[in-house]
């Protein structure tokens, strides 16, 4: 890696919420999971090792992330890469193809999830600091009720033309 791609992506780390972060450790599960099934599926063990690890290391990472919270979401979400690191556990001792693909459904399910999520959440960011940098209406005061003398289109008897008594209380503007 250069020192400008590498700088990019510090930079893009040290600016990136918390979901956005998420996202980045997912894509990286993604992208050394493919390498090691690679390996997998040719059955080369040298192949695949060192990139599985790498894997398993994000995935542990996922998991310590979600951790830090008992609500009922992050269980879930502990036991499903709890579920998916015992899969690329078995794939590592044992070569196994089906383990492996497995896992990396699971993977690529969450990070269409997170990618869902982020998308969603910036969308919402943008449409709050457009609102809050729109001018606001300018606000009209409502029109307040005429009180006193009745109406000019009420006869001297004191009722409207429908014949209903006129209350000297008119609401036109």
């Amino acid at each position: 890696m250069t020192d400008k791609n590498r700088e990019y992506l510090e930079a893009r780390i040290q600016t990136a919420s918390s979901a956005q972060l998420h996202l980045m450790l997912l894509d990286g599960a993604m992208r050394f999971g493919r390498e090691a099934e690679k390996g997998v599926l040719r059955g080369d063990d040298l192949a695949y090792q060192a990139t599985l690890l790498r894997t398993m290391d994000i995935v542990e990472e996922l998991l310590a992330g979600v951790r830090h919270s008992t609500d009922d979401l992050n269980e879930k979400l502990a036991q499903l890469y709890t579920f998916v690191y015992a899969r690329l556990t078995s794939v590592y001792v044992n070569g196994d193809k089906k383990m492996m693909v497995e896992a990396l459904q699971i993977l690529e399910f969450q990070r269409d999830t997170w990618r869902q999520a982020v998308e969603k959440l910036a969308t919402e960011a943008k449409i709050e600091m457009a609102a809050e940098k729109a001018p606001s209406a300018p606000k009209v005061p409502a029109p307040k009720p005429h009180l006193g003398a009745a109406p000019a289109h009420h006869s001297a008897t004191g009722q409207s033309a429908s014949g209903l008594p006129a209350s000297g209380l008119s609401i036109e503007a």
